[in-house]
């Protein structure tokens, strides 16, 4: 795992690429031959091989390298071929390389509860897609993420950690000794995930200096007098670069705060914000009694109100409609995604954008009736900006999915329910407080295929909706 590879170059232009890369990532041996074949094509297949070898050095298990093709004719991917046929992309690699190892290593990397292994694979899923041609903002997200947590997910180190790492470390090693103490989360990260996955034969260490101990200035105030001026000279040497690390290290500690400080804040306008509401709210209805109003009013239930440790989440936060495909492109960056306009029932379909194209071809989007996630907070994927997530089953591995599907004569804008909740939607969920991500454990079909959350099936005036995939997670 410690030599370079031999590189078939087929552009001039690829020779640049594989030049600057081999700077901070070192590459696999072509020579080398194991159970599982590994072959890359593309300009960022090097830094996906590098992330799958990651993994298999950490599972013990051997894999050789087929060869990598600086092709632009061929898509950026990664494949792996197995005994039990061959697996394409990262996710579905890595994946196929944990369920070697013992089981033991298999929790821990892939998490011990149905929450940790959702969360996992979102960080898989994240690493995939937002991290691919990741900058300065992706890594400041990163050290925001980090600020409270040693690993990802959990108190050990996961698949998440691993595939992160190996992502986003070669935009690391291109920033500025500075930077990286800057993003001093994203680096302390970085280092520990470094040291205990044993990377240092894929990866070069990052670059700049650490915080060093400030011992206390008496310890070099005096010294015996036998030792003369020359042991005088380098104690006050010692002691003068002892309080310009101490110095550092406290403009450090003074950033964080800062950036500490301004998240407090935000927090403490939002919780004022929802103060006044509920104070006006409060009010309206004391005005309404005196006035004499005393209509009926269905009783609804109540979501818990949020406490400083964990808000309280409820399926009816989530407004998920039907809709109908009526316009369906491939992404002019991304071979992966579709950009979809979807009708909605609004003013004007809605563009969504979704990783389909290697589950559901084309010809069968276009038209297809399919539930959307309308609440999301928009986001751009790869510069085209969606608004909604189309709701589809996948297995375990997510080399399988399929669109959940309404029944037929829902009409279009309709939301789903389930039996016994009730309550409005939120107008947008909020990322900071993850909503979605702590209900999805619960999203799940049935035996029979049918969506449901946590047992309750997804309801329609024309009754529940389904899938062709039973017993599977829905995202």
């Amino acid at each position: 795992l410690t030599t370079c590879c031999s590189v078939v170059h087929t552009t001039t232009s690829c020779d640049a690429t594989h030049n600057h890369l081999a700077r901070s990532v070192r590459v696999f041996d072509t020579d080398m031959t194991g159970p599982a074949e590994l072959h890359l094509a593309g300009e960022t297949g090097l830094i996906a091989g590098n992330t799958v070898f990651l993994v298999a050095s950490y599972c013990d298990v051997h894999v050789g390298g087929g060869g990598w093709v600086a092709d632009v004719a061929k898509p950026s991917q990664v494949s792996l071929a197995t005994p039990e046929g061959n697996l394409e992309g990262v996710a579905a690699c890595t994946h196929w390389l944990v369920k070697q190892a013992s089981k033991e290593l298999q929790t821990q990397l892939l998490g011990s509860t149905p929450e940790q292994q959702a969360e996992i694979a979102d960080w898989v899923s994240y690493a995939n897609t937002d991290l691919e041609n990741a900058g300065q903002p992706q890594c400041a997200e990163l050290n925001t993420a980090l600020l409270t947590r040693s690993f990802l997910v959990g108190t050990s180190i996961t698949l998440a950690d691993l595939v992160v790492f190996g992502t986003i470390q070669p935009t690391m090693a291109k920033l500025a000794p500075a930077e990286l103490v800057y993003l001093c989360n994203l680096t302390r990260w970085a280092e520990y995930t470094f040291m205990v996955a044993g990377a240092s034969g894929l990866y070069k260490p990052l670059s700049f200096k650490k915080p060093a101990f400030a011992p206390p200035p008496e310890l070099f105030a005096a010294g015996p007098a036998s030792k003369g001026k020359e042991d005088k000279s380098a104690a006050k040497a010692e002691a003068k670069e002892a309080k310009q690390d101490a110095k550092a290290e406290k403009r450090e500690v003074k950033e964080a705060a800062k950036v500490e400080k301004h998240e407090a804040k935000d927090a403490a306008k939002a919780e004022k914000h929802e103060a006044k509401a509920a104070a006006k709210e409060e009010k309206g209805k004391a005005k309404a009694a005196e006035a004499g109003v005393k209509a009926e009013k269905k009783e609804k239930k109540v979501r818990e109100m949020p406490t400083k440790k964990e808000e309280a989440v409820c399926i009816s936060m989530l407004d998920i409609r039907v809709g109908k495909i009526v316009k369906v492109e491939r992404h002019p960056d991304a071979d992966s995604l579709y950009v979809e306009e979807i009708d909605l029932g609004e003013a004007k379909p809605r563009q969504v954008v979704s990783g389909l194209v290697k589950f559901v071809p084309q010809e069968r989007m276009l038209g297809a009736r399919v539930l959307v996630l309308c609440n999301l907070k928009p986001a751009k994927m790869r510069n085209v900006e969606s608004f909604g997530m189309v709701l589809c089953t996948s297995n375990e591995e997510h080399t399988a999915v399929d669109l959940v599907v309404p029944p037929e004569g829902v009409p279009v804008g309709e939301r789903i329910t389930w039996e016994g909740v009730e309550g409005e939607p939120e107008t947008q969920l909020n990322p900071k407080k993850k909503q979605f991500e702590k209900l999805a454990p619960g999203l799940k079909t049935d035996a029979n295929g049918v969506p449901t959350f946590e047992g309750n099936p997804f309801k329609t005036s024309k009754g529940h909706c389904s899938s062709s995939m039973p017993n599977c997670h829905i995202k």
